[in-house]
């Protein structure tokens, strides 16, 4: 890993020439793109308030990294993405949810979500709530009446996104984070594997599903993606400290008072810890046996995009860690 390190540290540089995404990527994000389709009650009395405020966020989606995941990891075992577009259209309605949650006053209480105001800003917190609600609830409702998934993949894909969303994933995630336990090194990991990696897991597993892959190269590729989730989690904390709100697309200095890694490590520690956990999940992509190259891509990619919010000194690459 540490050869592999010194690479990937080079590659994602914001100097670096590594990052134009690839046709095959670019594809995936135009069909992410699109609008699920969302149920509506038809209230025109109260102008069907909540559908109206599901699709403000939905249209608002940044990197939509977890549904490219999930096409990526169907694709890198061989079969057609686009078989897949059902799960990543899920899970990507279930972060949507979780940033509106996130946001909230009694959360975050943040103003700015990727540039405009966050759901409870536009539309008041009370249809925010009902919003973040409606959008988890469409998103397992995708999954079990999907006709991309046979019954058995349905009933896996829908187990996968609810652990992922529940009391032993998102859910106490976010509890630890707005109610920390004791600050140390092992408590932050265990609150970003819980709030950030488990979505990422799962959408590894989403994909494997929707390939109709099983077994040890299923939970391979979901280390992979908590891996991933919790480098994300490491580089969103850098940019809460690193970065003005302009620039991050959303309010930062958020994490005043709260155990991070950041906080514990530095600033430096903090990026080489982030990074070495993206070696070791490249690790893990690798002794899975799936195709690679374009889930490495991604990962090199996703990586540079963040270390370029946070505004790493390019001076940094190839230094020995």
């Amino acid at each position: 890993m540490s050869g592999q390190l010194g690479e990937i540290e080079a590659l994602t540089c914001p100097a670096s020439r590594h990052g134009d995404q690839s046709a095959l990527v670019t594809e995936m994000v135009t069909a992410l793109s699109e609008m699920p389709e969302i149920r509506s009650a038809g209230d025109e009395s109260a102008g069907d308030i909540v559908n109206e405020a599901m699709r403000y966020s939905l249209r608002l989606r940044g990197k939509r990294a977890r549904g490219l995941l999930v096409l990526l990891i169907a694709n890198g075992w061989e079969k057609p993405w686009k078989s897949a577009s059902d799960c990543a259209q899920a899970i990507e309605m279930v972060h949507t949810a979780s940033l509106i949650i996130d946001d909230l006053p009694s959360m975050d209480n943040a103003n700015t979500r990727r540039g405009e105001p966050t759901n409870h800003a536009k539309y008041g917190e009370p249809t925010a709530v009902l919003a973040g609600i409606a959008l988890l609830s469409e998103a397992l409702r995708i999954l079990a009446a999907s006709s991309q998934l046979s019954a058995q993949q349905r009933n896996q894909a829908v187990v996968c996104l609810a652990s992922a969303i529940g009391p032993t994933g998102m859910s106490a995630g976010q509890m630890r984070d707005i109610s920390p336990p004791e600050p140390s090194l092992a408590n932050v990991e265990l609150t970003h594997a819980l709030k950030t990696g488990t979505l990422f897991a799962a959408a590894a597993e989403l994909g494997c599903i929707a390939a109709g892959v099983d077994g040890p190269r299923k939970w391979m590729l979901s280390d992979f993606g908590m891996l991933l989730g919790k480098a994300f989690q490491e580089f969103d904390d850098l940019i809460d400290v690193s970065t003005a709100a302009q620039d991050a697309g959303k309010d930062t200095q958020k994490d005043e008072g709260k155990p991070t890694v950041v906080g514990l490590l530095g600033r430096d520690a903090a990026m080489k810890r982030a990074l070495r956990q993206i070696a070791m999940a490249l690790d893990c992509l690798e002794a899975s046996r799936i195709q690679v190259d374009e889930i490495r891509r991604y990962t090199l990619d996703l990586t540079k995009a963040m270390r370029t919010v946070i505004g790493v000194d390019s001076a940094m690459a190839g230094k020995d860690t």
